[in-house]
């Protein structure tokens, strides 16, 4: 049997989001993966130094001039000696897939997909193209890997063709996020929030699918009837967004795990586009209660444990949100328990690892 490590994985860049710290965990778990970034490692590259990660960078920056470096690009994946090659959203997927029709590179090439039902209307020109390329030239993956349910049903009714489908939940480190109550005291104090106060935390950075201006509105009905509640936003472009009272806003936070501790509530308000919320399911990790639209593979999360809004509007948020905050304190200290327990046991990292691993084995 060939060796089962010889998969490199293909990222355009490596920013803060929620794909790229899945594709970290993975590596974490198999070193002997090879990774090549075409713009940079940004902030991960001394985790991938730590984890000794065979990694590449060509420092490509302008997307632009990737049609220019096609060749490299392939020589670059020459130079890993892999027989998988595992791409990471539809920038990779495309350009990867682009590269092995030109150049007849004789690698499998398996897809990742993140996202479930895009409403691309919100979002560049380049982005419609690319999605609408890799729609086309999908059939030529040898397999396409999704972490949601809803993202494999949705690209199925796009006719996003592939050798083989199949879905691999994410895996969250529980090691590292957990509750600590010495960052709840330290932070809390840091951020002028006493101790009786109910903290609902939002992490993710402004984007149209993240519904930031609806959860905003719908929290401004909570405040006026519940003056011990704040809303902290956590991500990129949040301490941009506009003051408003009982809303503490961060912008974006590292080591983010640390602020979890801070809250009660994780609250995820999207309105399209979640495949596997990982903010939804750190939050739980770090035992606090969930709420959450049914974007996604949201409901899957969180099972019978959290509070769901039927839809992302302000009127369904303000309602949940109500229902939330009037649980009472020994029922919500138990939901918070069960929340840890459920993602340790259903999503955890080597359980993902190995599914992934499992998984090139029957491609090989």
């Amino acid at each position: 049997m060939k060796n089962t490590s010889k998969v490199v994985h293909v990222i355009a860049d490596l920013g803060n989001g929620g794909a790229e710290r899945q594709l970290i965990e993975l590596l974490k778990y198999n070193p002997s993966h090879g990774l090549l970034i075409l713009k940079n490692a940004g902030v991960y590259k001394k985790e991938l130094q730590d984890y000794k990660i065979n990694y590449l960078e060509l420092n490509i920056n302008n997307p632009l001039f990737i049609i220019f470096n096609l060749f490299k690009i392939r020589n670059a994946i020459k130079f890993f000696d892999a027989l998988i090659i595992q791409c990471w959203m539809y920038n990779a997927c495309f350009i990867i897939t682009f590269i092995k029709l030109v150049t007849q590179i004789p690698h499998s090439i398996v897809w990742g997909i993140r996202c479930s039902d895009m409403n691309l209307s919100y979002y560049s020109t380049s982005l419609k193209l690319i999605f609408k390329l890799c729609r086309l030239l999908s059939f030529k993956a040898n397999a396409i890997i999704y972490n949601s349910n809803a993202g494999l049903e949705y690209h199925k009714k796009l006719n996003f063709l592939s050798g083989f489908n199949k879905v691999i939940y994410n895996g969250i480190d529980y090691k590292k996020f957990k509750f600590s109550k010495y960052y709840r005291y330290k932070l809390r104090n840091n951020l002028g929030i006493k101790k009786n106060v109910t903290v609902i935390i939002f992490a993710a950075r402004v984007d149209p699918m993240k519904n930031h201006i609806s959860l905003l509105k719908a929290f401004e009905t909570i405040r006026r009837k519940n003056k011990k509640t704040i809303l902290l936003l956590i991500g990129k472009g949040t301490n941009k967004l506009n003051s408003q009272e009982g809303v503490i806003k961060l912008g974006m936070k590292m080591p983010i795990e640390n602020y979890y501790s801070v809250g009660d509530i994780i609250i995820l308000p999207s309105k399209f586009g979640e495949g596997f919320s990982n903010t939804l399911a750190e939050g739980m990790l770090c035992e606090l209660f969930p709420a959450t639209t049914e974007v996604g593979d949201s409901l899957e999360i969180i099972s019978n444990i959290g509070v769901t809004f039927k839809n992302p509007t302000i009127k369904e948020l303000t309602i949940g949100l109500q229902k939330t905050l009037s649980l009472k304190k020994n029922e919500l200290l138990i939901l918070k328990k069960k929340s840890r327990k459920r993602i340790i046991k259903k999503f955890n990292p080597k359980k993902m690892s190995d599914e992934y691993n499992n998984f090139y084995k029957e491609l090989i």
